[in-house]
């Protein structure tokens, strides 16, 4: 993409700066860089929208995805490129239907743009709406490659298949053509990561499909994983939410099985740090980790921790993203031109985003094109941790 210019300075200089080195002396974002004393008017108010759940099954991943916004407007004085921003929150609750009234209700208060959505399954219900809406939506978290054709949608986290991607990528590279056993919820997150591996490592069982529960526990999963070991898999791939990792590797060792295991890295994201031990061994393909050694990163979990005692996750980094790009998009519309039409149409000439999970940008199907981590849960030093390996893949 060409190098736009903005009041003198390379944009990509100037987005930089915004995403994260030396964020704390940035306050104030772009209208720091342009101000002439005594001579600026004040800048418009941006209302923007942030659709995050508050109740249900994925209230920590909301949490995550607002203390990421939250923590970029902080950095940068409450603006964006000089202009104050309104943020206006609604609950995305756990359902389709609240969800799509959570929409409804922000775009009734006239917000330039919009950045959530923690449900997966969400987001290709309310297409049309944002479609037809023209209001442009930054989705933080993992979503379906079908929606690559909407021109208001774009995705700053990853697309659902890429995590099995990257494992069979780094599968495919181990000698002796491993088979997989496939283990999951049938639901359509884990049918498109357990494809998206068997595009790249065609040597994988049937899945082997565990039903939903609300209390998983080893009695429960026993009978499905002794079905997986009779296939005898040289190692494991499962997709599954947070709260059954633990009873499943659990019930895994005590049935004899001693198989690496492998998972996308939003099923430890949010692991209680009282849960690491026991979740021991387990592998996680991710497009961020907490430990990654760049500038950007050291500034943004500094930020983090000392806000939230805490490390910060890839949610958290996929909305302070999805924030930074929001600035960079209104720093090329102008003062006197801010709106949703406009933001939309400037995103694309944001180019690069230094970002704390290393410099990513938009591809042609409005996601990440970025760099993939293998982690894996073990000691690092007296604490247990998702410990950084190495990169896997780039994708996008």
């Amino acid at each position: 993409m060409a190098l736009d210019r903005v009041d003198g300075l390379d944009r990509r200089r100037v987005l930089g700066m915004l995403a994260g080195v030396g964020a704390a002396g940035l306050t104030g974002g772009l209208s720091a860089c342009t101000a002439t004393p005594g001579t600026e008017a004040p800048k418009s108010t941006v209302r923007l929208g942030l659709l995050v759940p508050a109740t249900g099954a994925n209230k920590a991943i909301g949490a995550d995805l607002e203390k990421g916004f939250r923590l970029y407007l902080d950095m940068n004085g409450g603006k964006m490129s000089g202009h104050l921003i309104d943020l206006v929150v609604e609950d995305e609750g756990d359902t389709i239907a609240s969800g799509t009234a959570a929409l409804k209700a922000l775009h009734e208060k006239n917000v330039a743009a919009i950045t959530g959505v923690a449900n997966p399954d969400l987001l290709p219900s309310i297409r049309d709406a944002i479609e037809k809406s023209q209001i442009p939506l930054l989705a933080a978290h993992g979503s379906s490659a079908d929606m690559s054709s909407a021109v208001y949608i774009w995705r700053t986290a990853f697309i659902n298949n890429e995590p099995g991607r990257a494992v069979g990528l780094h599968l495919k590279s181990r000698p002796g053509g491993k088979k997989v056993g496939l283990i999951g919820l049938q639901d359509n997150f884990t049918k498109d990561v357990m494809a998206g591996l068997e595009k790249e490592h065609s040597n994988v069982t049937d899945p082997v499909w565990i039903a939903a529960t609300t209390k998983p526990d080893q009695a429960n999963l026993r009978p499905k994983i002794d079905e997986l070991l009779q296939l005898s898999p040289d190692v494991i791939f499962c997709s599954l939410p947070t709260s059954y990792i633990v009873p499943f590797l659990q019930a895994l060792r005590a049935a004899g099985g001693k198989q690496d295991v492998f998972a996308p890295g939003l099923v430890s994201e949010t692991l209680p740090a009282d849960q690491f031990k026991a979740a021991e061994g387990l592998y996680t393909a991710t497009q961020y980790s907490s430990d990654l050694n760049n500038p950007s990163n050291r500034a943004f979990s500094a930020q983090f921790q000392s806000r939230h005692q805490g490390s910060p996750t890839s949610f958290a980094v996929a909305a302070y993203d999805a924030a930074a790009v929001l600035d960079g998009a209104i720093a090329l519309c102008g003062d006197d031109s801010i709106s949703p039409l406009r933001i939309n149409q400037e995103i694309p000439n944001v180019g690069q985003v230094i970002s704390p999970r290393g410099n990513w940008q938009f591809n042609q199907g409005r996601s990440p094109q970025q760099k993939w981590y293998l982690r894996q849960i073990r000691p690092d030093g007296p604490i247990w941790s998702n410990v950084l390996i190495g990169d896997l893949a780039t994708l996008g």
